[in-house]
């Protein structure tokens, strides 16, 4: 399980552009994005092969057949940690059950990137993947209103503004550490004091770019 950038190319790690070059072929999310990390290594002719959270049950088993059958394969997200909100876990569960051998091999994630610029105590947080379009939202703010501890969370660029203003409307004794486009051109960290916060401050936050998010006292 390889951890690749989640931003600046010159972020991967010395073991993990060894592992891309050794193994029989590399399975990640999306090949365009993957093949633009390769290149940039001269890592070539590597063969490809797509897993993504539609993929099915059967691509999933087939590779885990080739593990069997003494292949090493590396899985690479499209960037940061796999297992993070990505289709690494369905891979892993099969694999660990099969009793294949799993290493790790450890790199960025968005999620420590935050963490190590965060201004307040990360010694006990919460983390909670995406941050929930309907369904358990309402008890998710309530135990965020009640958490002592950070809760960190992930936002796609299109629901960032919505999600702003949902904890506006329902948390605003709190703050929002936001990260974006982390170890990029256009990085960006700030804190948003919600009980400051109005719908006019959501046009300053840009619908671009990968969000990781705490919502903190």
């Amino acid at each position: 399980m390889v951890s690749t950038p989640i931003g600046n190319l010159s972020d991967i790690t010395l073991r993990a552009k060894e592992v891309l070059q050794l193994v029989d072929y590399i399975v990640c999310e999306d090949t365009r994005q993957t093949k633009k990390l390769l290149d940039r290594y001269s890592i070539t002719n590597k063969k490809l092969v797509s897993l993504h959270e539609h993929s099915s049950q059967q691509k999933i088993e087939e590779i885990v057949e080739d593990l069997r059958n003494e292949n090493n394969i590396a899985y690479a997200s499209d960037s940061g940690t796999p297992n993070l909100s990505d289709p690494g876990g369905k891979l892993v569960e099969l694999a660990y059950s099969s009793q294949i051998k799993i290493s790790p091999i450890p790199g960025p994630s968005a999620l420590a990137a935050l963490i190590s610029v965060a201004p307040f105590s990360c010694s006990n947080f919460k983390f909670i993947g995406f941050f929930p379009r309907k369904k358990g939202r309402a008890s998710l703010v309530k135990q965020m209103s009640e958490a002592k501890s950070p809760v960190f969370f992930y936002e796609s660029p299109k629901r960032v503004r919505k999600t702003l203003l949902y904890l506006y409307e329902n948390l605003n004794n709190k703050k929002v550490l936001v990260g974006r486009e982390l170890t990029k051109i256009y990085e960006e960290v700030k804190v948003l004091d919600l009980s400051r916060f109005n719908e006019d401050n959501i046009i300053e936050v840009p619908e671009k770019g990968e969000f990781v998010l705490a919502v903190f006292k």
